[in-house]
């Protein structure tokens, strides 16, 4: 017997994808499932191993189209993940296709379907296996809230509230509005799946990423009344440099 040459066995593998689920001899899964004696005998004297189409048709495909028909695997769960090169685990995920692809187009007597029609007539959408869309959480200040975070920054710098005069001024509508803006970009969560370094096992983990921070806002505050009340600021480093020097010069 003649071997076949490297583009014959391929172009033979090719041809097997092509084959209908149905063929001449009736409706046997395969050839070689049919057929013990088309494999050999394991040294255990019990186990016939057979050569499969399928399997060959796997080992034979260029990386493009292994790629192609591992696509149409996934789809309808017979493979995890893509992939361009050969494997035991492809193989057997095409052969197992294979058969299931057999067995349906006998019981439902269409003859011209192919294994790829087969596959993409059972391609199943994906559950839970994309990554996940990041989430924003936005948490709602009251407006007391919100002058209670300024007053604070005030009371630091002039000894004093926000005033009604305050409110009313240019700057403080800006500050106000700065301080609106840091509040609506909210927390960022986002989560991905990785491995605990000390179970070895897969986790999901989240991350949490806040649009701004009380620190952020105190800073935004402190310049704006730096700028709009430089005089009621100074008085009061002032009041605070006297108290301190008397405190300790004279206080003792």
């Amino acid at each position: 017997m003649v071997a076949k040459s490297a583009d014959e066995a391929r172009k033979s593998a090719l041809d097997t994808w092509k084959n209908t689920g149905l063929n001449a001899g009736g409706s046997t899964i395969s050839d070689t499932a049919s057929n013990g004696n088309l494999g050999f005998k394991g040294a255990n004297g019990g186990l016939f191993v057979t050569t499969d189409p399928y399997a060959v048709e796997a080992l034979n495909m260029t990386p493009k189209q292994r790629l192609e028909v591992s696509k149409l695997l996934v789809g309808a769960r017979y493979l995890k993940k893509p992939t361009s090169k050969y494997s035991q685990i492809f193989a057997q995920a095409l052969i197992d296709a294979s058969q299931d692809f057999s067995v349906e187009a006998t019981r439902t007597g269409r003859p011209t379907l192919t294994i790829r029609d087969f596959l993409k007539e059972n391609y199943q959408e994906p559950t839970g296996t994309g990554p996940s869309l990041p989430s924003r959480s936005i948490y709602q200040y009251t407006e007391a809230d919100k002058v209670a975070m300024l007053n604070e920054v005030s009371q630091t710098l002039r000894g004093q509230d926000i005033t009604p005069e305050d409110q009313s001024a240019k700057w403080y509508k800006d500050l106000k509005k700065s301080l609106d803006n840091m509040i609506s970009t909210g927390t960022l969560s986002t989560t991905k799946k990785v491995t605990n370094p000390n179970t070895g096992k897969l986790e999901v983990q989240t991350v949490q990423t806040p649009g701004f921070s009380k620190e952020q806002i105190a800073a935004t505050a402190e310049k704006a009344i730096r700028k709009a009340t430089p005089e009621e600021v100074a008085r009061k480093e002032r009041v605070d440099f006297t108290g301190w020097l008397f405190n300790t010069l004279g206080g003792k």
